[in-house]
């Protein structure tokens, strides 16, 4: 409901849109705001440009069958889309780009996902940085995010802001064990995954897995056509990748892609559930709200030979978050489904910084005077508001929908 309610302002008298990665929570409505008038330009990086229009087209096909099953317009339509991606004007890393007259940009690696930016704005002799999301460091295959020196206010998210997430060099252990254990019950282990960044992180360890313990079983399945795309953007921007993992893989495969059963198309996808156990499947979506892994997880979940493994952020009212939570029964397509496969979780594959993360990159930017918390549920923008208080001295905003403040 909220999505289809109209903007606070006028989409027309906009003259710029600065995106800063391409998941859906960031770009969703971008063609919500060209249907109502918007024709300025849209700034960012090459990278974040081409998996925007990957995840805009994805969106509205979805979007279209919705509309279809429940009987309502949609919230934009594909001419929308196309038009959308149009007003792209991508600028690299660490350039000084004028935007308006007096209205200065850079975008600096975030390290959240392929091409994600923080972005450092100044006009009025003042400078307003935004995180938009912040990586998780190390990452497999990102540098890790750059730090503002300077800024007046910040607008910081908070997803993990009450967490300390695990170790990260212990994940291709716990990986490696439960893909043994499915192996050992003869069972099917799922695997949802967002298909920007998280799917290539898991690609990676599964073919690290294979090369240290070899893969006569089980058979591995990468069910997601959004994911088979995005990871054909991911070999065309290896500049973007950081030195280890460009120095592992000279020969560009750093994916190893020839070990997985790619299933682009319905009916591949379908011969799936003929194929012998054991099995790994990582299909969309990542908090299960859609997608093929709905399909695998009614077939699957029933069965306690059977394991699913939650790699990323499950959001409440997800289908994710109620089994990661450790619901019995759940509903998919309207039936009821008994949940018996365990429920396993990785938090180490999280593209989000930490607390302490968050903490310290705040802590490295001079002459801050306002900090807003935004994008986390309220309890872990509290807790993060409270550590930024006791830590760093200063005092922490968390803004509510339609509040708005003077800098």
């Amino acid at each position: 409901e909220r999505n289809y309610e109209p903007f606070p302002y006028l989409p027309s008298e906009v003259f710029a849109v600065i995106v800063c990665h391409a998941h859906l929570d960031h770009v969703g409505r971008l063609p919500k705001l060209y249907k109502e008038g918007f024709r300025g330009k849209i700034f960012s990086t090459g990278p974040t440009r081409d998996l925007t229009a990957l995840v805009l087209e994805d969106t509205e096909k979805l979007m279209r069958e919705e509309s279809r099953r429940d009987n309502h317009d949609p919230l934009y339509t594909k001419e929308h889309v196309l038009g959308t991606m149009e007003l792209f004007e991508p600028i690299s890393y660490d350039e000084s780009f004028e935007i308006a007259p007096g209205v200065k940009i850079i975008l600096k690696n975030a390290g959240h996902i392929l091409g994600s930016a923080v972005l450092k704005l100044e006009a009025d002799s003042r400078i307003l940085a935004y995180t938009s999301d912040l990586g998780n460091s190390p990452s497999l295959l990102l540098q890790p995010p750059k730090f503002i020196d300077s800024a007046d206010a910040v607008i910081c998210e908070s997803t993990y802001g009450g967490r300390v997430h695990e170790d990260v060099n212990m994940r291709r252990e716990k990986l490696a064990g439960i893909i043994n254990a499915t192996i050992a019950q003869n069972g099917v282990l799922l695997i949802p995954s967002f298909a920007i960044e998280r799917t290539q992180e898991i690609l990676h360890d599964i073919d690290d897995f294979c090369s240290v313990q070899g893969c006569d079983k089980p058979d591995f399945y990468l069910d997601s056509p959004l994911a088979i795309k995005v990871t054909e953007v991911f070999k065309k921007y290896p500049e973007y990748f950081n030195q280890e993992i460009m120095r592992k893989n000279a020969d560009g495969d750093f994916f190893g892609l020839s070990r997985f059963h790619l299933t682009p198309t319905v009916d591949l996808s379908k011969e799936i559930n003929d194929a012998k156990n054991p099995k790994v499947i990582i299909a969309g979506s990542g908090m299960m709200n859609g997608g093929r892994i709905l399909h695998h997880a009614e077939r699957y979940l029933p069965d306690g030979k059977n394991a699913i493994l939650f790699v990323g952020y499950q959001a409440r009212g997800t289908l994710g978050r109620r089994l990661f939570e450790g619901e019995h029964q759940v509903k998919i397509f309207g039936k009821p489904i008994e949940v018996r496969a365990q429920v396993k979780s990785i938090g180490s594959y999280s593209a989000h910084a930490d607390m302490p993360q968050l903490v310290n990159w705040i802590s490295k930017i001079d002459g801050l005077k306002h900090i807003f918390l935004v994008h986390g549920e309220t309890e872990q923008s509290t807790v993060l508001a409270q550590e930024i208080n006791n830590k760093l001295n200063l005092e922490a905003t968390i803004p509510q929908i339609g509040e708005s403040y003077d800098l």
